[in-house]
């Protein structure tokens, strides 16, 4: 039987596979004024379509994260891997928009705030998944 941990860690899991395949088919079939407007406005000149490229193919690699969620998912004792990877990668993703905030002149197209609140909100996600996700038991004897 699983322990009601568990359960809450497959939702979210679940949550979260579903939402990076929104955003990754979001990211792959969107054309050039969505993407305008999914970046708040900028400038015409700021969006390439070398970016236009490279975000389709980041849309294959957040389809792939998609993937990976769902299996973990369906059994998260199993798949604490792809969780542990999944809490690195939101940690990672604390600190590069905070370095991106203070290196390049980015305060032009998005306030210093938003900035700040995705990353107290990624860093509070890590630490929900890091509570919830499985633990050894180390049984004495074994």
């Amino acid at each position: 039987m699983q322990r009601p941990l568990h359960r809450a860690l497959r939702v979210v899991l679940g949550v979260f596979a579903l939402l990076t395949a929104v955003g990754g088919l979001l990211l792959i079939f969107s054309p050039k004024p969505v993407v305008m407007r999914l970046f708040l406005s900028p400038p015409e000149a700021e969006v390439s379509t070398l970016l236009l490229s490279m975000m389709k193919e980041l849309g294959g690699f957040v389809g792939m994260l998609s993937v990976m969620l769902f299996f973990a998912s369906r059994d998260p004792a199993r798949n604490v891997a792809i969780i542990d990877a999944l809490i690195v990668g939101l940690c990672i993703l604390v600190v590069t928009p905070l370095l991106s905030l203070y290196t390049l002149d980015i305060r032009q197209l998005y306030p210093s705030y938003l900035i700040w609140g995705r990353s107290v909100v990624r860093l509070a996600l890590a630490a929900l998944l890091f509570y919830l996700r499985p633990r050894e038991i180390v049984q004495a004897g074994a």
